[in-house]
C-alpha cells in the first residue's frame, strides 16, 4: 500500500473507514465478515447507489457544456462493476429529464478501457449524425468487490480500485477539442493476465504482475500508429491522459514513450487521489488537462482486459 501511489479512495460503502466492525454497515460486524456478501447483496447495492452518483457527473458535464437535457439525442454508459434491468440507461433518462426516445447505449463489463471505447462511440455517433447531442456517462463501485483471499493480485486489486463517476458531452457544436483519430489493439497471447469474472461473493478480479512488462514493449508501436491515423507528430502532443490503472501501469507506459514526470503527472495526481475507478478514470484524466491547457493535441490511453489498449488523439 506504500508503494502504490495512493492517499485516498472513495467508496459508497461507510464500512471502509468504521473505527470497529460493530460499525459496519454492509458486512457483518466482526472482523473475519462471515457470511461474506453474496454478489446479489452487492448487486442491490451497486443498483441503489450507482444512479445517483452517475446522475450527479451527468448533471455537472451538461451545465458546463451549456446543454439542456431535453436536448440530449443520445446517451452512452459505461460501467463493468454492477448490473440490474432497467439499467442505469434507463434510470438516468428518467431522473435527468432525457426524452424519452433518447437513442441508448450501454458499454457494460469491458474494465478499464471502456472509458476510451465511450469517447469513441460517441464521436462516431456525432461523426455519422452532426446533430447529435452525446451524454457519455461512466459509473463505476468497484470497491463493492472487495476480496478476502491472501493471494498476492487479490491483494493488489483490493489496494488499487475505488468508486466514482464521470461524464462528457460530445457534440459538433461549440469550441471544444476535436476527436482526430481512434485506434484499438488486441495483444496476442494476453488473455490470462487481467480478467473480471463473476462469482458468488462479487466479481473475482484476474491481475498480472505481467501487464506494466507488455504495456512498456506495445504502447510505443500503438502510439505510432494512432498518431499516423490522427495526422500528428510527436511533438505535436501536449498532453497525455493515461489511464492510471496502478503507478506501475503510468510509470511503465511513461518508459515505454520515453515521457517526460511532468507528462505523468495528471495521470499519477488523479491515481494518488481517487486510485483506480475502472472506466471513469480517463475522464479524470482528461478533467485535469482540461484545467491546466497546454498548446497542442492530447493522447488518451486506457488499458484492459484483452489486453486491450484503446487510444484516442484529440485536437487542442
Amino acid at each position: 500500500m506504500r508503494r502504490s501511489g495512493i492517499e485516498a479512495r472513495h467508496s459508497v460503502l461507510p464500512d471502509y473507514t468504521a473505527a470497529s466492525p460493530a460499525d459496519f454497515t454492509f458486512y457483518p460486524p466482526t472482523w473475519a465478515m462471515e457470511p461474506f456478501p453474496t454478489t446479489a447483496q452487492r448487486m442491490a447495492v451497486y443498483e441503489r447507489e450507482a444512479v445517483p452518483l452517475a446522475e450527479a457527473a451527468a448533471r455537472a458535464a451538461l451545465l458546463d457544456a451549456g446543454l439542456a437535457p431535453d436536448a440530449v439525442t443520445h446517451l452512452v454508459v459505461t460501467t463493468c462493476t454492477g448490473f440490474f434491468a432497467p439499467g442505469p440507461d434507463v434510470r438516468l433518462t428518467q431522473r435527468l429529464g432525457l426524452p424519452a426516445h433518447v437513442h441508448r447505449a450501454q458499454i457494460g463489463f469491458m474494465g478499464c478501457f471502456a472509458g476510451v471505447t465511450g469517447l469513441r462511440a460517441a464521436h462516431q455517433i456525432v461523426r455519422g449524425d452532426p446533430t447529435a447531442r452525446v451524454l457519455l456517462v461512466a459509473v463505476e463501485l468497484c470497491t463493492l468487490h472487495f476480496q478476502r483471499t491472501p493471494d498476492l493480485e487479490t491483494l493488489v486489486a483490493n489496494v488499487l480500485f475505488g468508486d466514482g463517476a464521470a461524464a462528457a458531452v460530445l457534440s459538433a457544436e461549440g469550441a471544444g477539442p476535436r476527436v482526430l483519430a481512434a485506434r484499438s489493439a488486441l495483444a496476442d497471447d494476453t488473455l490470462d493476465q487481467m480478467g473480471w469474472q463473476v462469482g458468488d461473493h462479487g466479481f473475482v478480479m484476474r491481475l498480472s504482475d505481467e501487464v506494466p512488462t507488455h504495456l512498456q514493449d506495445a504502447v510505443g508501436p500503438f502510439v505510432q500508429g494512432l498518431l499516423q491515423e490522427a495526422g500528428l507528430t510527436r511533438r505535436q502532443v501536449a498532453g497525455w491522459a493515461i489511464h492510471p490503472g496502478g503507478r506501475r501501469v503510468v510509470e511503465a507506459v511513461g518508459a515505454g514513450l520515453e515521457l517526460a514526470p511532468e507528462d505523468l503527472a495528471p495521470s499519477l495526481d488523479v491515481l494518488r487521489r481517487n486510485g483506480n475507478l475502472s472506466s471513469a478514470t480517463v475522464l479524470f484524466v482528461l478533467d485535469a488537462l482540461r484545467r491546466t491547457p497546454r498548446p497542442g493535441a492530447t493522447l488518451a490511453l486506457a488499458f484492459g482486459p484483452g489486453l486491450t489498449m484503446e487510444g484516442l488523439a484529440l485536437s487542442d
